[in-house]
């Protein structure tokens, strides 16, 4: 995983002002322009300059952005600590077959895409119980004790 360090930008390498001023410009609307050396000149394209806001805004809140190929190979262990688990619980997903995996030599490797589509469908799937329960609570006329939680989709 040295590529994830080697891709790292932090709040500290860019001063406070500058990231004003880059968040100023790219979220000021109109359609943000490139300049090449030779003064050649392109438009950004949405997805790019969609990123690139995301960027900025993590780094004005202080956080830093690490760039990653979505078929980065992670250990059991770096895997685990991304998805905020135990090491032994995920290699018992792996073995469980709930995320795909492969070997180098005799050690597992998880695709960072894997990893991500894992978190996602374990996420939707949480969403759904958590729909489910309440359903239940309101069913049960206990819904005077449910407190009204908005919560981002």
């Amino acid at each position: 995983m040295s590529t994830i360090t080697e891709n790292r930008i932090g709040p500290s390498d860019l001063s406070d002002e500058q990231l004003e001023n880059l968040f100023r410009v790219v979220e000021g609307g109109g359609v943000p322009v490139l300049i090449g050396k030779d003064g050649e000149s392109i438009e950004l394209p949405k997805a790019l300059n969609d990123l690139f806001v995301s960027v900025v805004e993590a780094m004005r809140q202080k956080q830093a952005v690490f760039l990653m190929h979505e078929d980065e190979a992670f250990t059991t262990q770096a895997a685990a600590n991304f998805l905020g688990v135990s090491r032994q619980y995920f290699v018992r997903l792996l073995e469980d077959g709930k995320v795909p995996f492969h070997h180098v030599g005799t050690h597992r490797r998880v695709f960072f895409k894997d990893l991500v589509t894992f978190q996602r469908e374990r996420s939707k799937e949480r969403r759904v119980k958590l729909d489910q329960m309440t359903e239940e609570v309101v069913a049960a006329g206990l819904d005077d004790v449910i407190v009204d939680l908005t919560r981002p989709d």
